[in-house]
This record gives structure tokens, C-alpha cells and sequence, in this order.
């Protein structure tokens, strides 16, 4: 399995590396992402970890809670703060990962192997495979209902797949790469994700146009480029490693320059997601490389940390047009209880 669904596979006691493509998030940040006040915490009582994986433009989250039995089950949280937890029919592991405009959700279900399903705004759930698959990893929904993935064949590499709304399976692959591995759709129906070429690390990030032309990238100095989100002005934002395995972030800007960052004293950087304003949001390793402190950067490139009550690892997966942002954060990603919360910046 890839390192690109680290969520779920942390959450299964899997390894990986620190990204997860998530929902459509679009919208502004403005101010400070420092005050301790802004942050509200939410948790499943008796659960070991809540994740709180896209917020949409009306503060609805979809995300997932681990239980004392270490069962997955989806979550969706309300504005006022109820949650809502829900399951797959017959799955050990159900998660949250992307939630549109319209409250529906897809995400990634188990029963040995993974497979799809969408659920809509009145809680009904529609699971789905592409045919012929043994294995699918839906990882975003647009506003239209597209659902954009991976899927593969037990004995085959992996493929891209689009689901439209009606539920039509469209499915396309990088020329050349071993495996294709789109990780977000905005609602023009443009793709983003990464192609690789005999292992993981050899990638080249890619965009996938409407009419499915398909144009690969790398980042300056790169020897991994990984996009990771690509807003509705088709502006790009991912992760790339150097010579010497460091990661950073990049912006590809729709003209298809890049510019790369990293926040002050990382030692690491992943960026998750780029709204319609160009604000990207991510994480990054400190200095001692022992802390995981979120970021939010501007367009002109000024950098804001944020570390929910000094947490000392933070994972955000979303932020929403009215600068709110959730993920999860606690004392380590394996250790100890991790809760989920909700930034405000208003």
C-alpha cells in the first residue's frame, strides 16, 4: 500500500509517511493561528483517537474515531458540535476522508481488503468497487460529486479511477508509471496526484485535465514530487524529497511555475491542501525533529504555525472558506490518546 493514506494506515497500526489527501477545502485564513482560546477540542468518549479529516464551507467534519477495541468507525460532526458515527455494513474499519458542499461523504471501508463508498447528506451509504477491483482508495469528493481514487487488480499495479455522482466508473493511468496515484479533484473535474515508476521513490507529480489530458511536473531539485491538492484556479501544492531525502513543500502555480517552502527551522515539511485563496495548509518536523507543528502559508509566502495546546504533533487535513481548519493532534501519532480539533481564526 502507499504512503499517501498514512491516516488510515496509522490508524491500523500500518506504516507511512505523514500525508493524507483529503476533502475539497476552499477559502480563506486571515490573522494569527496562535491563540489557545480559538481551538475546540472533540473526542468520542473512551475513544484513542478522533480525526477530524475536512471541514466543508458550512463547518460540517468528516473524519474517523478508533474505539478500546481498535475499530475505526466515520465521524461526522456537526456545526453545534454534535458527531454522528457511522459504519459500512459489514466492515471491521470504516473511514471519513472527504465531504463536500452537499454533506456527502466518501471515504475508505474494510473487509480484508479496502474498498469505496459514498454516503449522503440522510446518512444512506452506497458501497462501491470499480469493477474488476480487489482494492479501491477513494481520497476526495468534489461539490459535483465526483469521486476521484486508486484502484487496483490483486495482481496488478494502481490505477486512477473518477466516480460521477450516477455512480459511472472512469478509469486512467500516467503513460509509463508503474502506478498512478491521483490525490485530489477540484470541481472543474482537474486531477492532481503522483505517478510512480518502479518504486516509491521514483515520482513525478501529475495534473489530469477535464477532457483527460495528462501532464506530468517535478519539482526543482526533486527526486519525489507528491501533489497532494489543487484548488478551482488550478494552483497546485504537494511535497517533494531532495538528494538527501528531506522533504519540502512546493506550489505550482496554474501557469506551471514552482516555488518551494519550508517553514523556519524544519527539518521536514508536508503540505496538505491550497484553497481558493492560495493559502496552503501543512505540517513540519521542528528543529530537534521530534515535534510535528502545523502551518498555514499566504500567497506572498508568510508562514504561520499553529500546536493545539503545545500538543507537540499536529496533523490538519482541512480548512474551509471561512478559515476554519481540523485535524488531530495529541502527544504522538502512535502514542497515547489523540483528540480532534477545530481552529477558528474568525
Amino acid at each position: 500500500m502507499q504512503d499517501r493514506i498514512v491516516g488510515y494506515r496509522a490508524a491500523l497500526g500500518r506504516s507511512g509517511a505523514l500525508a493524507l489527501c483529503v476533502a475539497l477545502c476552499v477559502g480563506g485564513l486571515s490573522g494569527s493561528a496562535s491563540a489557545e482560546s480559538k481551538y475546540v477540542t472533540f473526542a468520542i468518549k473512551d475513544a484513542v483517537q478522533t480525526t477530524g479529516g475536512s471541514i466543508n464551507d458550512n463547518g460540517y467534519i468528516a473524519g474517523w474515531t478508533r474505539d478500546a477495541s481498535l475499530r475505526n468507525h466515520g465521524l461526522l460532526r456537526a456545526p453545534d458540535g454534535t458527531i454522528t458515527i457511522f459504519n459500512v455494513s459489514g466492515a471491521t474499519d470504516t473511514f471519513g476522508s472527504s465531504i463536500n458542499s452537499k454533506n456527502v461523504i466518501t471515504g475508505i471501508w474494510f473487509a480484508y481488503y479496502e474498498h469505496g463508498y459514498v454516503r449522503t447528506a440522510d446518512g444512506t451509504i452506497t458501497p462501491f468497487d470499480p469493477p474488476g477491483a480487489t482494492m479501491t482508495e477513494p481520497v476526495c469528493i468534489n461539490d459535483k460529486g465526483v469521486i476521484v481514487g486508486t484502484w487496483a487488480e490483486q495482481s496488478g499495479g494502481f490505477q486512477g479511477f473518477l466516480r460521477s455522482a450516477h455512480g459511472k466508473f472512469t478509469s486512467f493511468d500516467v503513460q509509463g508509471a508503474t502506478d498512478t496515484m491521483p490525490q485530489f479533484i477540484n470541481n472543474q473535474g482537474v486531477v492532481t496526484g503522483y505517478a510512480q515508476y518502479g518504486s516509491q521513490s521514483n515520482t513525478k507529480g501529475f495534473v489530469r485535465a477535464a477532457d483527460g489530458t495528462i501532464t506530468t511536473f517535478d519539482a526543482p531539485g526533486s527526486t519525489r514530487t507528491q501533489p497532494q491538492g489543487i484548488n478551482n484556479l488550478g494552483v497546485i501544492t504537494g511535497t517533494y524529497v531532495d538528494a538527501k531525502g528531506v522533504f519540502h513543500g512546493f506550489v505550482r502555480a496554474a501557469d506551471g511555475t514552482i516555488t518551494t517552502f519550508d517553514p523556519q527551522g524544519s527539518k521536514g515539511t508536508q503540505a496538505y491542501v491550497v484553497n481558493d485563496n492560495g493559502l496552503i495548509t501543512g505540517g513540519y518536523l521542528d528543529g530537534k525533529g521530534l515535534d510535528y507543528i502545523g502551518f498555514v502559508r499566504a500567497p506572498d509566502g508568510k508562514i504561520t504555525i499553529f500546536d493545539p495546546h503545545q500538543s507537540g504533533w499536529v496533523l490538519e487535513l482541512g480548512i474551509n472558506n471561512h478559515g476554519a481548519i481540523t485535524g488531530s493532534y495529541g502527544k504522538g501519532y502512535e502514542q497515547g490518546v489523540q483528540y480532534g480539533f477545530l481552529l477558528s481564526t474568525n
